[in-house]
C-alpha cells in the first residue's frame, strides 16, 4: 500500500507542476493587420499644346515645381510621324546655348528619331523647379500636346 500512495502523490505533484508552466491553452495569434501604406497621389503639373512649331526650333514650354520627392512621367505627342520631335526636362531653366553645349542640368531627355509619342520617366525626382523643353527637328512645321505628371 505504501507504494500506491507514493505513486499517487507523485502523479498529483507532476500534474500541479505542469499547470504552473504556462497553462494548458495556447495563445491565439494577433489578428491585427499592419496599416497599409498610403495610396500614391498623382498630380498633373502641366498639360497643353503647342502649334506652329517651326522646324529646327527648341520651345521652352514652361516651368513646374515639385514640393516632395516622387516619380515624374512626361508624354509628348505630335501630328506627323515624319517629324523628329525631342523632349528635355532640366533642373531650373536653360538657355539654348546650354542645351546645345550639353551644359544644361538635364534630369531626363529623349532624342529618339523613331519614338512617337515621346515618353520620359524619372523614378526618383527631388523637390525643386524644373523646365520642359520640346524641340522640332523637322522636316516640317508641327503641333504637339504634352502632359507632365508627378506621383508621390
Amino acid at each position: 500500500m505504501k507504494s500506491r500512495v507514493g505513486r499517487s502523490t507523485a502523479g498529483a505533484l507532476f500534474a500541479l507542476g505542469l499547470a504552473g508552466c504556462g497553462g494548458d491553452s495556447p495563445t491565439a495569434p494577433s489578428t491585427t493587420m499592419p496599416a497599409a501604406p498610403p495610396a500614391p497621389v498623382a498630380s498633373v503639373l502641366m498639360q497643353g499644346s503647342l502649334s506652329n512649331m517651326d522646324p529646327r526650333v527648341l520651345f521652352t514650354v514652361g516651368t513646374f515645381n515639385t514640393t516632395a520627392a516622387g516619380k515624374l512621367d512626361v508624354t509628348v505627342d505630335w501630328t506627323f510621324a515624319t517629324n523628329d520631335v525631342d523632349v528635355y526636362v532640366a533642373r531650373g531653366t536653360c538657355s539654348l546655348e546650354q542645351v546645345n553645349n550639353r551644359t544644361c542640368p538635364f534630369v531626363t531627355l529623349s532624342e529618339s528619331t523613331t519614338a512617337k509619342p515621346e515618353k520620359l520617366t524619372v523614378t526618383s525626382l527631388d523637390p525643386g523647379t524644373y523646365s520642359l523643353m520640346i524641340g522640332n527637328l523637322g522636316p516640317t512645321a508641327e503641333s504637339a500636346s504634352y502632359q507632365v505628371v508627378h506621383t508621390r
